[in-house]
């Protein structure tokens, strides 16, 4: 559970006297508008990556399905937007949460031991952390935790009838993070991509061109046509040998963006003795500690 939830008041009290500022909660709803596909994990289990879909804010109390012509006062951090034709102005936020709903049908996408895991852990679930992952844009990618304050079933509005869960924000938190940058490896090495699809398998050749703690990036070989590459979203197993030894490693990923011939696969996990494990530091720093003594790896620039 997410320390800031010690210092709020979930019904009345003391906590109404908190007052966020504007020009953060503005920024907040530029990266993560109404209507915007985010990805989520539990816990800080990443390895449990889901989606779903941002459908309201609430606003010191008040829910708000549209943000059109937002602004904000850098001098009075007034916060000024267009919710279906009607204007808002909030001088003093004391209250604000993402909204979002609540099903089970992109937990799917998750293998057998990775949903025990989540039913064991629990999703959007009142006092369970939720981080926010918002889309790519121009290398980065902003990350936001918050908590689940309360789950509902909405009464009235455009989603009458749908659950719901309010995502209380912890304004501090919101990073741009570069999805390969953090100890980002450049590196040349040959490496194979599993996929199934309609319970076939297909073997694909390419080159991993970098490496890091959460992402690898890979480029397909010109002799593999469009139609047999990944996806996003697909999930794949990634193959190499460690450079000058037999060892051969097996890394888990969702394919997290495809440009022409190269993907970008976020890590989940790895492959030992035939069952998919967690990828831990050890793993990934032995990873690292290889590549380097590859010809062709060098620290990215």
């Amino acid at each position: 559970m997410l320390d800031f939830f010690k210092n709020k008041d979930r019904g009345g009290g003391k906590g109404d006297d908190r007052v966020l500022d504007g020009r953060i909660v503005c920024r907040l709803m530029r990266h993560f508008p109404v209507g915007a596909k985010v990805s989520y994990y539990p816990e800080y289990r990443q390895e449990l990556l889901l989606d779903t879909v941002i459908i309201a804010y609430a606003i010191n109390d008040e829910i708000v399905y549209s943000s059109s012509d937002l602004n904000c006062d850098d001098t009075s951090g007034t916060l000024t937007f267009s919710d279906q034709g009607k204007a808002h102005s909030f001088r003093k936020i004391t209250a604000f949460r993402i909204i979002v709903p609540v099903f089970n049908q992109s937990e799917v996408k998750l293998d057998y031991a990775r949903r025990e895991a989540l039913l064991k852990t629990g999703g959007l679930v009142k006092g369970n952390t939720i981080t926010l992952m918002g889309e790519h844009k121009g290398g980065q990618v902003p990350v936001l935790d918050t908590g689940v304050i309360k789950r509902s079933i909405l009464k009235e509005g455009v989603y009458a009838g749908q659950t719901v869960a309010f995502l209380e924000v912890d304004t501090d938190s919101l990073m741009l993070s570069d999805q390969r940058a953090h100890l980002r490896l450049q590196t040349h090495l040959p490496a194979t991509i599993q996929i199934s699809r309609r319970g076939e398998t297909a073997l694909i050749n390419g080159v991993m061109a970098d490496f890091s703690d959460r992402s690898l990036r890979l480029i397909v070989d010109a002799e593999f046509s469009d139609e047999v590459l990944p996806k996003e979203k697909d999930r794949v197993v990634v193959s190499f040998n460690m450079p000058g030894k037999s060892e051969h490693v097996s890394l888990v990923g969702d394919v997290f963006r495809v440009a022409e011939r190269a993907l970008v696969v976020m890590l989940t996990g790895c492959v030992e003795k035939g069952r998919i494990v967690a990828l831990g530091q050890i793993e990934i720093l032995k990873i690292k500690a290889n590549l380097l003594q590859h010809s062709g790896t060098s620290l990215f620039r």
